[in-house]
């Protein structure tokens, strides 16, 4: 009964006599970039987009055609793309145990990389420039 306790306060429900918490929501994680990663307690059969809606969406640098998916129940590792599920028009369930992780993108990385390697070519601008004037 404890179990079942903490599993519906988790998801601000109520406790219910007699229900075990895996009865109660399927238990799932997503890390990366969404605006609130974590562990998530879904009910019923949730599919991907309930679980990245429960984290708040993805965030503006997320790369949604690289999704990570592991299996907690096999081990199993796939790459999704948000993108061709959802224009497939089908539903991908999550179960038990699954961690998703939503990478950054390649143009996130490089902005917010930007200002170092900004800085980089300036310093070797500079070197360039001194090395040529030394020569004269």
């Amino acid at each position: 009964m404890a179990v079942a306790a903490l599993a519906a306060a988790a998801m601000g429900q109520p406790a219910a006599e007699g229900l075990t918490a895996p009865s109660l929501a399927t238990r799932a994680a997503v890390w990366g970039q969404v605006a609130k990663p974590g562990q998530y307690f879904l009910r019923g059969s949730p599919d991907l987009f309930q679980l990245l809606s429960e984290a708040g969406g993805p965030s503006a640098g997320a790369d949604l055609t690289r999704i990570l998916l592991i299996r907690e129940r096999d081990g199993t590792r796939r790459r999704l793309n948000v993108n061709r599920i959802a224009a497939s028009g089908q539903p991908f369930f999550v179960v038990p145990g699954d961690v998703v992780i939503v990478p950054e993108s390649f143009w996130s990385k490089f902005t917010r990389n930007l200002p170092v390697v900004s800085t980089l070519v300036v310093v070797a601008n500079l070197v360039v420039t001194v090395t040529l004037l030394a020569r004269r």
